[in-house]
C-alpha cells in the first residue's frame, strides 16, 4: 500500500510540474512577443516622427514670416533647405570667396524666435569662420555663400539647420529655431561710415532755442537728466520706493524714432518684451545707464546720436544710419509673480 501510494505520488508531483513548466513557457513566450511588439521603433518610425516635426516647424517660420511682413519684401527668398532670407541691404557685388583666408566676418545678433537673445558680435569685434572648414552648423555656412560683403539679412533658420536636437547649452535649447540680423563686413570694414554730427547739433541748438522739447504726452513732469545725450525722467511717474532687485522679472515697452533732419521724425513703432533684471544685453547701453543712474523713475525718454545708441555702423538693417538721431521712449514695470499652485 505504502509503495502504491509513493509511486503515486511521484507521478502526480512529475505530471504537475510538466503542466506548470508548459504553461508558463507558453505564457513567458506571449509575455515576451507583446513586450517586443509594444517598444519596438523602427527606423521608419523615427523617420515620420522627425518629419512630423520639421513640418510642424516649417508651420511655425512660415507664420512668423508672415506675421513679420517678409514675404511681401522684394528680396524675400526661402532656401531649399528651409532658411527663410529677407535682404534688408545689398551694398556690394564683392563675393564673400574674395574675401582674405577664405573667411567670413559678420555683425551677427542671434535670438531665439520668441526674441530671446542668445549671442551676438559687433561690428568692431565681428564672428569670423571660415567657409566649409569651421565647426559653425550647416545653416551658417549656407548663409556664407548666399550672403556678399555689405549684404545685411534677416534671416529664420530652421532647428535642423541649426543646433538641431542636442542644441548648445546653455545657449541655444534643444530643437530651438533662430533668427539672425546679419551684416558681411569686409576685411578692413570699409563701410564703417566716419561720424556725421550735423544732425545732432541741429538738435542740441533747437533744444538750447526752446523748439526741441520732451513729449508731454508721454512725459507728463519732465526732468532733465544728467547724460550726454538729451534724456528726461517722468517726476509723475517716480516712485519713492527703492527700484528693482537682480532676479526681479520685469516688463519694458519701448518707442523707437529715427529723425533724418529738421523735416523727417520715422517713428518705427512700439515693442515689449520681459525679462530678468540683471540680464546682459536685453536693452541697449544708454537706456541701460539711465535706468541704474535712478530706478525710482518708470518712465523716460531720450534722444542721441545714432551711434551712440548703436555703434559707429548705426543700425542699418533698420533704417537706423550714422548721422541720424535716434528717440526712445521706454516704461519698466515689474511682473507680478505667478501664485503657487
Amino acid at each position: 500500500m505504502d509503495a502504491r501510494l509513493s509511486r503515486f505520488g511521484f507521478c502526480f508531483w512529475a505530471s504537475l510540474c510538466s503542466t506548470v513548466l508548459m504553461i508558463w513557457s507558453c505564457g513567458s513566450g506571449d509575455s515576451s512577443q507583446e513586450i517586443g511588439d509594444s517598444v519596438l521603433v523602427t527606423s521608419e518610425d523615427l523617420i515620420q516622427f522627425n518629419q512630423r516635426k520639421l513640418v510642424a516647424q516649417e508651420s511655425l517660420l512660415d507664420s512668423l514670416a508672415a506675421r513679420w511682413g517678409w514675404p511681401d519684401a522684394s528680396e524675400y527668398i526661402v532656401l531649399g533647405s528651409g532658411l527663410r532670407v529677407v535682404m534688408l541691404e545689398s551694398a556690394s557685388g564683392i563675393e564673400v570667396s574674395q574675401s582674405k583666408d577664405d573667411s567670413v566676418r559678420w555683425h551677427v545678433d542671434v535670438r531665439l524666435v520668441d526674441s530671446t537673445r542668445v549671442m551676438g558680435w559687433q561690428a568692431q569685434d565681428p564672428l569670423v569662420f571660415h567657409r566649409k572648414r569651421s565647426g559653425w552648423p550647416s545653416g551658417f555656412q549656407e548663409l556664407a555663400e548666399q550672403l556678399n560683403i555689405g549684404d545685411s539679412a534677416d534671416v529664420l533658420m530652421p532647428a535642423h539647420m541649426a543646433w538641431g536636437l542636442t542644441g548648445w547649452s546653455p545657449h541655444v535649447p534643444q530643437d530651438a529655431a533662430l533668427l539672425l540680423h546679419i551684416r558681411v563686413l569686409s576685411d578692413d570694414l570699409l563701410f564703417m561710415s566716419t561720424e556725421d554730427q550735423t544732425n545732432w547739433l541741429q538738435v542740441i541748438s533747437d533744444f538750447e532755442s526752446g523748439t526741441f522739447r520732451p513729449d508731454s504726452q508721454w512725459c507728463a513732469q519732465p526732468i532733465l537728466l544728467g547724460s550726454p545725450c538729451l534724456a528726461w525722467g517722468d517726476l509723475r511717474t517716480q516712485d519713492p520706493a527703492v527700484g528693482v532687485s537682480m532676479g526681479t522679472s520685469v516688463s519694458m515697452r519701448m518707442r523707437t524714432q529715427v529723425r533724418r533732419d529738421q523735416r523727417i521724425v520715422d517713428d518705427l513703432g512700439w515693442r515689449s518684451w520681459q525679462y530678468e533684471w540683471g540680464d546682459e544685453e536685453q536693452c541697449l547701453p544708454v537706456i541701460e545707464d539711465l535706468m541704474t543712474a535712478d530706478l525710482r523713475f518708470k518712465r523716460w525718454e531720450c534722444w542721441c546720436p545714432a551711434e551712440k545708441a548703436f555703434g559707429s555702423l548705426g543700425f542699418p538693417e533698420a533704417g537706423i544710419h550714422t548721422g541720424d538721431v535716434v528717440g526712445f521712449q521706454w516704461e519698466l514695470s515689474k511682473v507680478p509673480a505667478k501664485a503657487s499652485i
